[in-house]
């Protein structure tokens, strides 16, 4: 499943990147955020390599919705995660990829063919980028932590993630919003940010970014400190080391 993972991204970063910094028309969904054909062909390419390879798996993905079979596995498919980013001619985007068993992420990949960057995990057995094992930052102080923040469009999402993001503002050493879920939490894996907060994030943005936290020695949590579900969208991801210091921040 990892290779059939890695793959994937791979030929759906193909095209993103084939499409980059051109001018592309784009619609805008339900919930205010864009699709461009970038989106839906990188999502086909993903969605027939998985039938190809796992046809009883089941599919998940942000552009097709559900997708057939009945097996124990659930592919969790976002194949341009920071649309915006990519319409605007930034580079701060990624295909995220994650297959679930019982609930819980067991293998995840996300890439960013800008940068080449490859993160990849399996439950159990480390978190890597471009093959070599990373793990999480060793800050210990929130005073010195950098933390990136994602939310959910709707109104009250939006009103929650100012709240938090004022908060953060003089206790932190920096704070930001980046647009690419799946990439600021393999940053927190990797040990270039301390820290990642969900406002309302969908199971595609954040499920390989999740285990990749997870597998390289990270914590995930609720706001209120109980492990993360994956019924969750509000959550907290970070280097263990601060975990506690953001909660106390965000419960303030």
């Amino acid at each position: 499943m990892l290779e059939t993972a890695i793959k994937a991204a791979k030929l759906a970063g193909e095209k993103l990147e084939y499409y980059f910094e051109t001018i592309l028309e784009h619609e805008e969904k339900a919930d205010k955020s864009f699709v461009t054909k970038a989106d839906t062909e990188a999502d086909q390419i993903i969605i027939d390599l998985i039938k190809k390879n796992f046809p009883e798996h089941q599919i998940l993905t942000e552009e097709n919705g559900s997708i057939g079979g009945q097996g124990e596995y659930l592919w969790v498919v976002d194949p341009l995660d920071g649309t915006l980013n990519f319409t605007r001619g930034l580079p701060m985007f990624s295909t995220s990829i994650a297959v679930v068993k019982e609930n819980e992420p067991v293998v995840a990949v996300v890439y960013n063919p800008i940068t080449n960057s490859l993160f990849t995990a399996e439950k159990g057995k480390g978190a890597f980028w471009n093959g070599e094992k990373i793990q999480v930052s060793e800050i210990n102080s929130v005073e010195e932590a950098i933390v990136s923040m994602g939310r959910a469009r709707d109104s009250d999402n939006k009103e929650k993630t100012l709240g938090i993001y004022n908060k953060f503002y003089p206790k932190l050493k920096s704070q930001r919003v980046l647009g690419s879920a799946a990439l600021e939490l393999a940053w927190v894996a990797s040990g270039r940010l301390e820290g990642f907060v969900s406002v309302g994030l969908k199971k595609w943005d954040c499920f390989a970014g999740i285990l990749l936290v997870k597998e390289a020695g990270g914590k995930v949590t609720d706001f209120s400190g109980k492990d993360w579900t994956s019924e969750e969208t509000h959550f907290v991801a970070s280097n263990s080391k601060i975990h506690q210091g953001l909660l106390k921040i965000i419960q303030a």
